[in-house]
């Protein structure tokens, strides 16, 4: 059996139909509808159109704090303002007739990892999916801790500054990949809006015959050797290995791993690692046990892949 998996994130909506051993094909994307419910539930509806006929169900990740038993999404990350309270199944029940299953985005992440990914066999392990805002998940005793209230693993609020307890302060305000943008935007003296960071950050709609400047470009800038962009990426990976370090010391994970579209990149792992390295020198000092980084086998590819798992286990497709 097909699913139709499909990644809601702060900037585009991705989608891709996805086989029973999780293989992805017909991979596209859309921009992200943060205006309205209504604008969520007709991208569901257009999104599933092609497909219908073909799937037999629909499997969603987005940001948030989801009960994935129900459906009902308590927050919803960039799209707070229009899916907090709702019920994401619900509200489908029109425009969709095959069975839909919803995700938080970090969850799922880890979720594909654990499933088919760098984390299969490891029996404790966390995610740091590092994306318009920093992702989570979990997995203690083999599975998935959810948490009291669906919302462990909810890095992007973690504090980072002493009395800053506001969310301009959080972990996803600094260490995200939209932060990481943000400053090389005003470090430069250029607009955000130029750049390819989430439409809830710069108050603007994503217009998609609209290009541009992509982490990848700014990538490009670190190895040209452009001396404003080193230094505004050497503190993002220094507030990055904070947000890891405290992940390691709270959970005491066998491993962490680290996905979002960055993680492709060979030189962000390289150097991540190192600065990861660096602070693992103290913990080893006392006497705590290391810790491996890893990247997630995924990548960009891992909310999909585990939302469709998600919604495996949640209709007793799988075991």
């Amino acid at each position: 059996m097909n699913l139709l998996t499909i990644d809601f994130g702060g900037t585009f909506v991705k989608y891709a139909l996805m086989d029973a051993d999780g293989n992805l094909s017909e991979n596209d994307k859309v921009p992200a509808p943060l205006e309205s419910l209504e604008q969520f539930v007709k991208t569901v509806e257009k999104i599933y159109e092609p497909f219908k006929g073909r799937v037999g169900g629909i499997a969603i990740s987005m940001p948030g704090i989801i009960d994935s038993d129900s459906g009902y999404v308590r927050t919803a990350g960039a799209y707070n303002g229009t899916l907090a309270g709702i019920n994401a199944i619900d509200v489908l029940k029109d425009v969709v007739d095959v069975p839909v299953a919803v995700e938080n985005d970090g969850k799922a992440a880890i979720l594909a990892e654990l499933w088919k990914g760098s984390l299969q066999g490891v029996n404790t392990a966390a995610a740091c999916i590092v994306g318009s805002g920093l992702g989570g998940g979990i997995i203690m005793d083999g599975k998935l801790r959810k948490g009291a209230h669906f919302a462990s693993g909810e890095i992007s609020g973690l504090m980072t500054q002493s009395g800053n307890y506001e969310m301009h302060g959080a972990a996803a305000a600094v260490a995200s990949m939209t932060a990481f943008l943000m400053r090389v935007a005003y470090a430069k003296q250029m607009d955000p809006k130029l750049f390819e960071v989430s439409g809830a950050n710069t108050g603007d709609n994503v217009d998609e015959n609209v290009k541009r400047i992509s982490g990848v470009e700014v990538f490009n800038w670190i190895e040209q050797g452009d001396e404003i962009t080193i230094g505004v990426y050497q503190q993002w990976l220094r507030d990055l290995t904070m947000v890891l370090y405290n992940m390691k010391m709270t959970l005491d994970p066998e491993k962490i791993v680290v996905g979002g579209g960055v993680s492709r990149n060979p030189r962000f792992i390289q150097d991540l690692k190192v600065e990861f390295e660096k602070s693992m020198k103290t913990v080893l000092q006392f006497g705590f046990p290391p810790c491996e980084l890893d990247v997630c086998q995924f990548t960009s590819d891992a909310n999909l892949i585990g939302a469709a798992y998600n919604w495996m286990l949640h209709n007793n497709f799988y075991e």
